[in-house]
């Protein structure tokens, strides 16, 4: 199973963007710390979800005009936790 990570700017931006999130009915997320593999400096919070739900979750940071930094696929292999940017 694979999941969505957003980095956010600032912990309140996280915060919000999960808000929203679970304001779509069945779409879960957690506000994480940023996993040390893709924080790039500054906040180190992100929200993860479920990938399947990409879509929905770009169209609700447009409408909501939430500013977020990056996404990335989180997948498991042999075990480790790996991470794929999204473009």
């Amino acid at each position: 199973m694979s999941n969505l990570i957003v980095t956010a700017g600032s912990v309140t931006t996280a915060i919000r963007l999960e808000k929203q999130l679970s304001y779509a009915g069945d779409l879960s997320a957690a506000v994480i710390h940023t996993p040390p593999a893709i924080n790039s400096g500054g906040c180190s919070y992100s929200v993860r979800t479920s990938l399947d739900k990409l879509s929905l979750v770009k169209q609700i940071i447009e409408s909501k005009r939430i500013r977020v930094r990056k996404f990335y696929i989180e997948e498991y292999v042999n075990g480790e936790r790996v991470y794929s940017a999204l473009s």
